[in-house]
């Protein structure tokens, strides 16, 4: 209560948040929209937790209790006059066999749902069980810290020639960049006309990309923290003008690669084009310790190996740029129909 004796309404949470929201700078509302997205509520491992605790423990009441019993029907001895007579005669034994069966029916439901939440959950703890040990021989290790310590390819030769290939800049579509990296492409397509929005999954780099350098400026993009396949299976089918792709190619396993491609060309509008900017295979090998090349989950993949996936995933114009001071090679593919 005021002073003036009125209610206080506080403001509703959603409102004071979006309030707040409008107050932060982008690099700082992009770090709470991470901490949304990675979050174990909500996650894989978590809903199966979750189902797993409520085939347990049922958010249910029992039988007994949802449907309880409530008695003969009011009207039952006044159904004639021979169930008047039988009211007599067995009026009380009759309303107390019918109490003990609908006690003993409930009872027998309330366990034959156990049984059948024993079986479910033995049933997902076994095959949670099978699933564990398949994930661990795809990554027995774990060193997830391998991936992180990768630094970006230098992509400083295609910089300008990738907005060439992109085209004409599509004013209601973004060109996605994953990994952006430090910004470079980002500065680059943004200053060439093109709507841009980069992803990248590690802290440092991602704020380099916001804050930009004193000398080139911020880059006119959003930028997403996190993987970049999964920041593509969220872009709904067709609507980004382009995809560049560079480092994840690198360094996710084969099927990562596979699934960036597959994202890339579903969320590119047709006639669009994907760039693939991977790192040559010996510099790669130059370039990490020996521990980190052995442990690391992908390496690069050979140019011609990118052409034959492209062109197997459908996509045309598949052609293979060699860098000649570098040691990024650049593939660039049209999407069709």
């Amino acid at each position: 209560m005021t002073e003036d004796g009125t209610t206080e309404h506080p403001v509703a949470d959603d409102e004071s948040a979006a309030s707040e929201q409008g107050t932060m700078r982008p690099d700082e509302r992009e770090l709470l929209s991470a901490f949304d997205r990675l979050r174990p509520q909500g996650s894989l491992r978590w809903g199966f937790e979750d189902a797993m605790r409520r085939v347990a423990n049922p958010d249910t009441v029992l039988v007994a209790g949802a449907a309880p019993w409530t008695g003969l029907p009011a009207d039952l001895w006044e159904r004639g006059r021979s169930a008047r007579i039988g009211q007599r005669f067995v009026g009380d034994v009759a309303g107390v066999l019918a109490e003990i069966l609908a006690t003993d029916a409930r009872a027998t439901a309330d366990a034959a749902v156990a049984t059948a939440n024993v079986a479910a959950w033995d049933a997902l703890r076994y095959l949670a069980a099978r699933v564990e040990l398949l994930e661990a021989r795809v990554d027995p290790v774990g060193f997830e810290i391998v991936e992180q310590s990768l630094p970006p390819p230098d992509v400083s030769e295609w910089v300008d020639a990738v907005g060439a290939w992109l085209g004409p800049p599509d004013p209601l579509a973004d060109v996605i960049v994953g990994e952006s990296g430090g910004g470079e492409l980002l500065r680059a397509l943004g200053g060439a006309g093109h709507r841009v929005q980069g992803t990248e999954p590690r802290g440092p780099y991602a704020w380099r990309s916001f804050a930009g350098s004193d000398e080139d400026g911020p880059p006119s993009a959003a930028i997403v923290l996190g993987e970049v396949l999964d920041h593509l299976r969220t872009l709904a089918d067709r609507t980004a003008a382009g995809v560049v792709l560079a480092g994840c190619v690198d360094r996710l396993d084969l099927a990562g690669k596979i699934g960036l491609i597959d994202q890339a060309m579903r969320i590119t509008k047709v006639d669009g084009v994907i760039v693939v900017l991977t790192l040559d295979q010996s510099a790669w090998d130059e370039a990490l310790s020996i521990p980190a090349r052995d442990l690391a989950p992908g390496r690069p993949l050979h140019p011609r190996t990118w052409e034959l996936l492209l062109h197997r995933a459908g996509m045309v114009d598949v052609l293979w740029h060699r860098p000649t001071s570098g040691a990024v090679h650049a593939l660039v593919a049209t999407v069709k129909a």
